[in-house]
Formats: C-alpha cells, sequence, structure tokens
C-alpha cells in the first residue's frame, strides 16, 4: 500500500509512521495488519466525537440516501441549521452570518479577503510558531517550517510577525507581575506599532487559540485579554 501510495500521491502529504489505516471504532483504530492502537490525534481534532459515533454514522447514512451534494447556488435545509447552531455559540452581541468553507486553510484565506475588504486596510499582524496553511495568503502567515515557504517567493504582503507567548521558551523580558502573555502584547505595542507598523494600517490579528505545529502551546492566562484589550 505505501509503495503504490509513492507512485500516485503527492510528496506533499508527509507520513511520519509507515501506518496504514483500515478501521476504527471509538479511540481506537487498526491497521491493515490488524494491529490495534489508540489514536491521540483525533483526525487533527476533527474526529473528536471519535471513529464510527452511531449518531455520526445515522446521520451520514440519512443524508445520502436524500442527496451527497448540492451546489451552493441553492437552499438546503443542513446549510440552515448549521448556521443557527453556529449563531447559537458564536460570541457576538449580533446575529453571525456564517461562511461555510472546506478546510481551515480556505477560512484563513476568507478570513483575510474580510478583513482587507471590510478594514480597507493591508496589513497583518500573525505570530511565530503558527500554522494556518499553505495556500500563498495562509503560508504568508505560517510560521512553524520555513521549507512551507521555500520556493514561493514572493509572498503575499503586510504580514508581520510577533514572537507568540511560548512560557516554555521565553524571549522577551517581563515586567514585575506581569505574565509572558502580557509581556508579548506590550511587545506588539511598543516595538511593532509604535516603530514599524502604525496601527491605523491594520486590517486585523491572525492567531491560533492554542498553537499546533509550534508544539502545541497554550499561552498565559493573560495574553488574549490583553491582546483584544
Amino acid at each position: 500500500m505505501i509503495e503504490r501510495d509513492k507512485k500516485v500521491i503527492s510528496p506533499s502529504y508527509p507520513r511520519d509512521y509507515p501506518f496504514v489505516m483500515d478501521y476504527g471504532k471509538g479511540s481506537e483504530v487498526w491497521d491493515v495488519d490488524g494491529n490495534r492502537y489508540l489514536d491521540f490525534m483525533g483526525g487533527i481534532a476533527v474526529v473528536s466525537t471519535g471513529y464510527s459515533h452511531p449518531q455520526v454514522v445515522k446521520a451520514i447514512q440519512e443524508q445520502a440516501e436524500k442527496f451527497i451534494h448540492i451546489s451552493s447556488d441553492f437552499y438546503h435545509e443542513n446549510w440552515v441549521r448549521l448556521g443557527e447552531r453556529l449563531n447559537d455559540i458564536a460570541p457576538f452581541k449580533e446575529d453571525a452570518l456564517s461562511f461555510m468553507t472546506n478546510s481551515g486553510t480556505e477560512a484563513v484565506e476568507a478570513a483575510i479577503k474580510l478583513a482587507r475588504y471590510k478594514t480597507k486596510r493591508a496589513n497583518f499582524i500573525g505570530f511565530t510558531g503558527a500554522f494556518h496553511g499553505r495556500t500563498m495568503g495562509a503560508v504568508t502567515f505560517t510560521a512553524s517550517k520555513a521549507k512551507y515557504k521555500n520556493g514561493f517567493y514572493p509572498l503575499m504582503n503586510g504580514v508581520t510577525h510577533a514572537p507568540f507567548p511560548n512560557p516554555y521558551r521565553p524571549i522577551l523580558e517581563r515586567k514585575k507581575g506581569e505574565d509572558y502573555g502580557e509581556a508579548v502584547v506590550r511587545y506588539i505595542e511598543e516595538e511593532i506599532l509604535a516603530q514599524t507598523l502604525p496601527p491605523n494600517e491594520v486590517a486585523g490579528v491572525l492567531v491560533e487559540t492554542i498553537q499546533g505545529e509550534g508544539g502545541y502551546i497554550v499561552p498565559p492566562d493573560g495574553f488574549y485579554p490583553a491582546l483584544r484589550k
């Protein structure tokens, strides 16, 4: 199977282990040789319900019997229901309008366009260690591995990177009583916005809630309140 894969699938998909999946159940997976594993990845966190969850399987079967796909040129109930459920949990004071995408990378590209369109500004702030995707706009923000950008310059203009508040490998000094997240926000204010990037030219800030490729880093408690402020 692995040799067949090498002949027909792009090498841009890294495979770190010679694991060929056969099926999964709950939090466990089996390879084609019958070996059983406990899955700590959850499909890179997109199958948190587990494999072959009865309700998920039932919903897929029922939908497949009705129709598999219809273009975005027409209406259908599940799309509306999803938008309504997202509205119920969206942290906005007003109702939101959802834009459905096929991947996280596509969502990032849409966010870049929306921020530029809404603000009429061209510049952004991103963070070192981040992974946002590998399409042209998203890879400009991505700063987890230099190889992702190799051979693709010039990239999108207008992205300035700040250090992500990694409490295990701090590179900035903290003031007394300041957590490392607050120190990073102070750096953005004093070093980036005050010296190199005018605040009125910033369309947005793109940040992972918890960094993945950067090392599964949870920022200090003070980071997001200070950044939002």
